[in-house]
C-alpha cells in the first residue's frame, strides 16, 4: 500500500514539474516574441516611423527594457492590456516608492537634477573629509565612485540619473498618472542633457552602468549586455547627435 501510495506521489510531482517547465518555456516564448516586436526587424510600422526626436528618446530610455520596465517606449501606442498597466503599477512601487502623480514628478525632478550623482559631487568635493566618505559608503562605493572620476570626472553616474527620469515618466504614463505631453516633455529634457555631457550612446551607456552598479551594489553587467545585442537592432540606428525637436515630439 505505502509502496503504491509512494509512485502515486512520484507521478504527481513529476505532473506538476512538467506543467512549470511547460510554463515558463509559454512565458519566455511570449516575452521573447514581444521584445523581437520591440526591437527587432518586425517592428510595428508606428515605431517605424516615428520622428527622429522620438527614436532618440527611445534609444536613450532602451537600457531599462531589459529588465521589462515600462519606461516611455510603451508612449507611442503599446499599451496591450490592463493587466500591464497593473504591472507597471507594481514595477513603480517596488522601485520609486507610492504610485501617484505627484511621486513620479518629484522622482523625475530629483533626477534630473540632484539624483544619484549628487554622491559623485559629493565624494570629488575636497570639502569633504576622506573620513567621512569611508564612513559613508563602502569599499565597493568608493571602489565605483573612484572609477567614475577617472573615467567621467565631469558627468560621474549622471547618465543613470537621467534614464531613469526617463523609467519615472514611461511607468507614469503607462499607469495613467500622468498625461503623454508631460511625460514626453520631462523626457526631452532628460534627453537634451544626454546630449550636452556624453559623445556617443557607448559614452552614455558607460555612465549608466557604473550608476546601475552602484545602486545595485555588485558588479552588475546585464543591462550592459542588453545594450550592446540592441545595438544590432534599429534602435541604435538613430545618430547621437540627432537635432531635438519639440515640434517632433506628436503634440500641440
Amino acid at each position: 500500500m505505502s509502496s503504491a501510495a509512494a509512485v502515486v506521489g512520484i507521478i504527481i510531482v513529476v505532473v506538476i514539474l512538467l506543467i512549470f517547465m511547460v510554463s515558463c518555456v509559454a512565458l519566455i516564448s511570449i516575452w521573447a516574441k514581444r521584445m523581437e516586436t520591440m526591437v527587432g526587424k518586425d517592428a510595428p510600422e508606428s515605431k517605424r516611423t516615428l520622428t527622429p526626436t522620438q527614436k532618440f528618446i527611445l534609444a536613450a530610455s532602451s537600457p531599462t527594457i531589459g529588465n521589462n520596465y515600462k519606461c516611455v517606449i510603451d508612449i507611442w501606442e503599446t499599451r496591450d492590456s490592463e493587466a500591464e498597466v497593473s504591472q507597471v503599477k507594481k514595477l513603480f512601487e517596488w522601485g520609486w516608492g507610492e504610485f501617484t502623480y505627484e511621486n513620479a514628478k518629484n522622482m523625475a525632478e530629483d533626477c534630473l537634477n540632484r539624483g544619484y550623482n549628487v554622491k559623485y559631487m559629493e565624494y570629488c568635493s575636497t570639502e569633504t573629509p576622506l573620513q567621512e566618505l569611508t564612513s559613508k559608503y563602502t569599499d565597493f562605493e568608493l571602489q565605483l565612485l573612484k572609477e567614475m572620476k577617472q573615467k567621467y570626472p565631469k558627468q560621474g553616474m549622471l547618465a543613470w540619473d537621467l534614464v531613469r527620469a526617463l523609467s519615472v515618466v514611461g511607468g507614469a504614463y503607462m499607469g495613467g498618472i500622468m498625461g503623454y505631453e508631460e511625460a514626453v516633455k520631462i523626457a526631452f529634457r532628460a534627453c537634451k542633457l544626454l546630449q550636452e555631457n556624453f559623445s556617443s550612446w557607448d559614452d552614455m551607456v558607460g555612465s549608466y552602468t557604473l550608476g546601475y552598479q552602484f545602486w545595485r551594489g555588485e558588479r552588475k553587467t546585464d543591462r550592459l549586455e542588453y545594450y550592446k545585442k540592441l545595438k544590432k537592432t534599429w534602435i541604435y540606428k538613430i545618430p547621437w547627435n540627432t537635432v531635438l525637436k519639440e515640434s517632433e515630439l506628436g503634440i500641440s
